[in-house]
């Protein structure tokens, strides 16, 4: 499965992804700083990358490794998960780029593509979003691409480190999604304007 945009295109990951993902948190391991995962090693990655395919095959995520189209690179990784075709809900998130293309579009991009097909494939009702609450800039972008805070879960849950977070959740709901649609769209345009 292959899902295709301008400047970034999501392809579902595989276990011959570990040994690139890895590379880049080897390199550059602030890109993990809030992440729910162990990741010290590169055997981590590879626990981590079996268990989101285990999950993959009971139907409850989509994983997906970030190929840069312009140089056909994986820059990172993001998922939907806690899909629940019952309710109609699922979950946007352990998103992590290579520092080289943050703050370009490929964010947006995936954000697009991620919730274009959560809601217009999928049929989910509502998209959340949580981030780690001393995560200020993911907060940022969270609430740039039209996500609706909703509160802070305390406690919500215990890192490898021990440290307890408290998780800032955020949402976008099936009749808020056109209006995110077009903003999302409006800021791509801007980023393709400026090239």
């Amino acid at each position: 499965m292959k899902i295709v945009h301008e400047t970034a295109a999501l392809r579902l990951m595989s276990l011959t992804d570990a040994d690139l993902l890895y590379k880049i948190v080897e390199e550059h391991p602030e890109v993990w700083t809030y992440l729910t995962s162990k990741m010290d090693s590169r055997k981590d990655m590879d626990q981590y990358v079996n268990y989101t395919l285990s999950q993959y095959k009971q139907g409850v995520e989509l994983p997906f490794v970030v190929e840069d189209q312009k140089t056909k690179e994986i820059v990172g990784s993001t998922r939907l998960y806690q899909i629940s075709k019952e309710n109609k809900t699922v979950e946007l998130g352990h998103t992590w780029y290579h520092p080289k293309v943050q703050r370009t579009s490929i964010n947006t991009e995936c954000k697009y593509l991620l919730l274009k097909y959560a809601f217009e494939e999928l049929g989910m009702i509502r998209v959340q979003i949580k981030t780690d609450l001393r995560n200020l800039k993911a907060q940022r972008a969270i609430e740039r691409i039209g996500a609706v805070k909703e509160g802070v879960l305390r406690s919500e849950r215990q890192l490898p480190d021990g440290y307890v977070r408290d998780a800032v959740v955020y949402s976008i709901l099936e009749g808020e999604w056109p209006n995110v649609k077009k903003l999302l769209l409006e800021k791509l345009a801007k980023y393709k304007a400026v090239k």
